[in-house]
């Protein structure tokens, strides 16, 4: 995944920009739901393997 850029130094872009949604919706989940850090990158996995299958 090194073509995109995640580094949070960056100000503008969409890969940029995209990282900090997910981020920001994975706080609120974790806050609204008291899951773990493991458990979200469970349901990131899951949600990424569903779109590898069945696209978006």
């Amino acid at each position: 995944m090194s073509k995109f850029n995640f580094d949070d130094t960056e100000t503008s872009g969409i890969w940029w920009s995209t990282n900090v949604a997910i981020k920001d919706l994975c706080l609120e989940l974790k806050e609204d739901t008291n899951c773990e850090n493991s458990e979200i990158v469970e349901l990131l996995k899951s949600i990424a393997e569903s779109i590898d299958l069945n696209g978006l």
